[in-house]
């Protein structure tokens, strides 16, 4: 069969296998709160750049279609497109049988593949680009290409890594991995007027970013200074080992060691791939790989944060595997991390949806803390329960018939506003500290207040335990104790989501939801 037909049929299986993936399970605590972003557009957040928001926007029809399969519709096909794009960048560095191993490497990544390919985050967008600022890489340092294509290709790179970088700000690094491949072995280069408007170009469309921050105090610097700071911190082995063993688990295990034999067999066969793309792509990947790993050992990191980086190592490997494997059609390696990534991704549906066991704490109050696997799964159920419940509240005289939602945290905040405020027309509101709330700080302004004389419902999951506090609980004359609605999967009792009643909302918050604790004593 032609290579590019196989390609294509690898994409259309994959995409199946994300789709259903997609649909069948809920939204991660970040995916949903990543929704929040779709509902107001701005230049930036408290916590991304933007482009996250516009792709979900694109997949549910600007906001037109309320499910999760939509919502991450434009990961699926931003996956789609970079599995075409790692194959042409393949098949352009050597040729097409490494094309075809490095779209079967790409999707055998659990990153790439599904936390980048199906889960919505601004890693999605930013893949997509990166792969495109990559793409136009190669069609620069190409020694058959002539100076005058050359000028608008450097033009068409500018535009992708600043979408790239307004997408997340680890786009960066493909101006530093370029730029310090210009200044170690291509200097010629720096003769280019081109490469100035390129980066020019990148300037303007990042823009926006800077204008936000400045208007907004730099809100997004402090609150990542916080978390990438190194001053007055201690070595953290934890966070270490997290990042590194994080980092091998999101690559996939197999794919992690295919790398390390990829590299080491192009260093002793120099000849298997041009020494100006090996160059670039080093360049690409190391410097971000081990900025993380230097970063780790004094923060907590998060693995994913380098995965746009393995995307080189990842084009490297499938050349010396093309080149040394020339009699098999698929290396037995590659092949083999496709089959685990398919069964986790299976097993992952059939464990989150229907695992008879509770693997959580099992004491009353924080019932499930521990269980990942509650992150995706009981919200749809909960929330036709709930809307059951507040109507016959409402029936009762124990809530006012406009009560709405109140959370004091981003998590799980933006899981009720998704699945019980959004769908049921219910008036929702985040109120706390900014560095608690995040985005809602911005959107809480777009949306109907709190009037005085409002009740509230406070809702948390026990495997997060959040009771109100009492910075929060002054702000109403009242607070009844707490109810109960469980969540059993497989007939298993394993968390509950509590709902604490506030009752006469006595005025006083911001617009904008945000607590200081001074003015709430």
């Amino acid at each position: 069969m032609d290579t590019r037909k196989k390609v294509f049929l690898l994409i259309l299986f994959s995409a199946v296998v994300r789709c259903a993936v997609a649909y069948f399970l809920e939204f991660g605590n970040d995916e949903v709160y990543y929704w929040t972003y779709a509902q107001h557009l701005q230049w930036n957040y408290f916590d991304h750049p933007p482009m996250v928001a516009l792709l979900i926007r694109l997949g549910t029809f600007n906001l037109h279609l309320h499910n999760e399969l939509f919502v991450r519709a434009g990961s699926i096909i931003c996956a789609a497109i970079n599995t075409w794009l790692v194959f042409l960048i393949g098949k352009k560095i050597s040729d097409e049988k490494a094309g075809w191993c490095a779209a079967l490497l790409y999707t055998s990544s659990f990153y790439c593949s599904i936390i980048a390919g199906t889960f919505i985050l601004p890693d999605s967008p930013q893949v997509l680009f990166w792969m495109i600022s990559i793409f136009l890489m190669v069609e620069i340092i190409d020694e058959k290409n002539d100076n005058k294509n050359k000028s608008g290709v450097l033009l068409l790179m500018g535009i992708a890594i600043g979408l790239c970088i307004m997408s997340k700000v680890h786009g960066i690094f493909l101006w530093g991995g370029f730029g310090l491949y210009i200044l170690l072995y291509n200097r010629k280069m720096l003769a280019q007027p081109a490469l100035y408007g390129a980066v020019l170009l990148t300037a303007i469309i990042v823009s926006p970013i800077l204008i936000w921050n400045i208007q907004n105090n730099f809100i997004t610097y402090s609150f990542h200074e916080n978390r990438v700071g190194f001053f007055n911190k201690h070595l953290d082995w934890d966070s270490f080992l997290q990042q590194v063993l994080g980092s091998i688990a999101y690559n996939n295990p197999i794919n992690f060691i295919l790398y390390v034999i990829g590299i080491t067999g192009i260093i002793k066969h120099k000849n298997f791939i041009s020494n100006n793309y090996l160059r670039l792509f080093l360049l690409l990947g190391l410097p971000l790989i081990i900025v993380l790993i230097i970063m780790s050992l004094f923060n907590e990191t998060l693995p994913h944060w380098s995965g746009p980086a393995y995307i080189s190592i990842l084009l490297i490997t499938s050349v010396y595997f093309s080149k040394k494997n020339l009699s098999a059609k698929i290396p037995r390696g590659i092949l083999a991390a496709n089959y685990l990534l398919l069964f986790v991704a299976i097993a992952g549906i059939i464990v989150i949806r229907y695992l008879p066991i509770q693997l959580g704490n099992k004491k009353e109050k924080i019932l499930g803390d521990g269980d990942v696997t509650l992150d995706m799964v009981g919200w749809r159920n909960f929330a036709s329960e709930f809307y059951t419940l507040r109507n016959q509240d409402i029936k009762e005289g124990l809530m006012k018939k406009n009560s709405s939602i109140i959370s004091d945290k981003w998590f799980p905040a933006a899981n009720l506003d998704y699945y019980i405020a959004n769908p049921f027309d219910i008036n929702f509101f985040a109120a706390g500290k900014i560095m608690d709330i995040h985005n809602y700080a911005w959107l809480n302004k777009k949306r109907k207040p709190l009037i005085k004389g409002d009740d509230a419902y406070f809702i948390f999951p026990s495997n997060y335990y959040n009771a109100p506090k009492d910075n929060l609980k002054n702000y109403f004359e009242k607070t009844d104790s707490a109810s109960l609605i469980p969540q059993f999967r497989s007939n298993i009792h394993v968390r509950d989501f509590v709902m604490i009643r506030l009752h006469n909302y006595k005025g006083g918050l911001n617009d904008d939801g945000v607590i200081n604790d001074e003015k709430s004593r």
